[in-house]
């Protein structure tokens, strides 16, 4: 089968322009006969522990020709190994063809790659959307719900259905999740490397994160964290305050890895917090309020210890700290302003609530909620938007009268909770989501941006949840099958719809 030669003008320049100090490949691409007509390409690249992806053209408008030659530039002259896997896709977004290279490359100098494109299973929808970025995905195409009219679940996606996610977590304008398989995946704001992709654009769908499989992710303000299947963990991100466990900032994109052997890691503004194998607690990055919990206001940019041991669960939020211990005494620390530590004290080093049959405790900006063993759930602290969900307490903006240090208690029954700066969501046993307190940017996904100060039910037509995360004004759940839905604030495409800006009152699912 003959094919026609063309050069793809807009990518590929002289390689008297290309600046000499900087590391960049000469991707030579053809394809084979059974591939069918192509559009775009997808090329990802890692190199050095950076992982990242464009997609050539970024606006598809015409069938590409091959061969082909294009130049990639690596940012920062990178050198060392170099992996590439290129994806071939249609007109109609499908993946319709794969091929993968490596190759070795010094610092300052070009790298000439050939790679051989043959054709995969047809009807993969990878969504590439026409946005003027370089986001792209392995699923189908981002679904609205509408105003709880929408049956859609992956199923019913067109084209084939990617793997499901095991669980998510938001951010302020990120989110990042963990999928069945164990790969990591990761969209919205990129501009300090919270997606541990390279460079500072957004990616307005998942992209994924390569590396070794993980189980558990964790994303705060400007960073985010992740934990593997065999105990490791490693953050990325802004590094300003030591959250990132290192004591030099790490190159946008680049991951640190942070010693021990860990459980569960969890995220704030600008700490991290984990527990490790031997059930201690450990914290670092910054303290000026104590959430750290090591009795100063120190920052730390080494895991430091917190007092005790037997730890299982913890919460790191804005400005305080909140964790569980085995035997079920629930402990917190740091700012106390909205009394989010139970009682009216300040505490540097935690301070045990009341209490003695605790099981899972969130940390908001100005609240803290708590589950019981029984499933009942209690909250206190600030209830300026409502995020307390129990109407007795009174919502004032101001915060002058609405805070309370004694728990009150929600409606319901209880399987899993989650906080965001000043709304709550919880999933009951019957897998029905809820959400309460501020809704400015629809994080309550109901329709409305009216707050709530009663759990206020999110309904999609069938859909039932197992895992919520509440990010600063957008939220995210994983529903039964796998599938991701996010509603609320966009500006930086943390929904993961192919779009960023105007919030979602409601849910739409997450493009895969």
């Amino acid at each position: 089968m003959t094919r026609r030669v063309l050069l793809l003008a807009s990518l590929v320049c002289a390689l008297s322009c290309q600046k000499q100090k900087d590391s960049f490949i000469i991707l030579h691409t053809d394809v084979n006969c059974d591939v069918p007509r192509v559009y775009q390409l997808r090329i990802t690249i890692t190199n050095d522990g950076l992982a990242d992806q464009k997609t050539v053209p970024e606006t598809a408008s015409a069938e590409l020709g091959f061969p082909s030659s294009l130049v990639l530039d690596l940012a920062s002259s990178r050198s060392g190994v170099v992996q590439l896997v290129i994806e071939a896709i249609d007109d109609k977004h499908n993946l319709i063809g794969q091929g993968t290279a490596s190759g070795q490359i010094d610092q300052g100098n070009s790298l000439d790659i050939p790679v051989q494109i043959a054709a995969t299973v047809a009807g993969t929808v990878v969504t590439t959307p026409d946005t003027g970025g370089t986001a792209s995905l392995d699923g189908g195409a981002a679904v609205d719900a509408g105003p709880a009219t929408t049956t859609d679940a992956l199923a019913t996606s067109s084209g084939t259905p990617g793997i499901p996610f095991l669980q998510v977590a938001a951010g302020t304008q990120s989110t990042c999740g963990v999928r069945t398989d164990g790969s990591l995946w990761c969209w919205g704001d990129n501009t300090y490397g919270q997606l541990r992709l390279s460079g500072s654009s957004s990616r307005l769908t998942p992209s994924q994160l390569l590396g070794p499989p993980s189980q558990q992710v964790a994303c705060g303000q400007t960073h985010c964290c992740g934990l593997r299947t065999d105990g490791t963990l490693s953050c990325w991100g802004y590094n300003a305050s030591g959250q990132l466990g290192s004591t030099t900032a790490a190159p946008s994109g680049q991951q640190v890895d942070v010693a021990g052997a860990w459980l569960e890691v969890a995220t704030g503004s600008y700490q991290s917090c984990g527990i490790r194998s031997d059930f201690t607690l450990w914290c670092w990055g910054d303290n000026a309020n104590g959430q750290l919990g090591s009795g100063t206001t120190m920052a730390a940019s080494q895991p430091t210890q917190v007092a005790g041991d037997g730890w299982k669960q913890v919460s790191s939020s804005y400005l305080h700290t909140c964790a569980v211990k085995q035997d079920g005494t629930l402990w917190c620390w740091g700012i106390n302003a909205n009394l989010q530590l139970g009682d009216a004290q300040y505490h540097p080093s935690p301070s045990q609530v009341a209490g003695s049959d605790w099981l899972q405790v969130t940390t908001g900006l100005y609240h803290t909620c708590a589950t019981r063993a029984d499933g009942s759930l209690l909250c206190w602290g600030g209830n300026i938007s409502g995020q307390l969900g129990n109407a007795a307490v009174p919502v004032d903006p101001t915060g002058a009268t609405s805070k309370t240090a004694d728990p009150v208690l929600v409606a319901g029954t209880w399987s899993t909770i989650a906080a965001g700066q000043s709304h709550t969501c919880g999933i009951q046993p019957d897998k029905s989501l809820w959400c309460w307190g501020d809704n400015a940017q629809g994080q309550l996904g109901d329709n409305t941006l009216l707050a709530k100060s009663e759990p206020n039910q999110v309904v999609v037509a069938g859909q039932t949840w197992e895992q919520v995360a509440a990010g600063a004004e957008h939220t995210c759940a994983v529903a039964t099958g796998g599938a991701v839905w996010c509603w609320g604030a966009n500006l930086g495409g943390q929904l993961g719809l192919g779009s960023s800006g105007a919030p979602k009152e409601f849910p739409a699912r997450v493009v895969q």
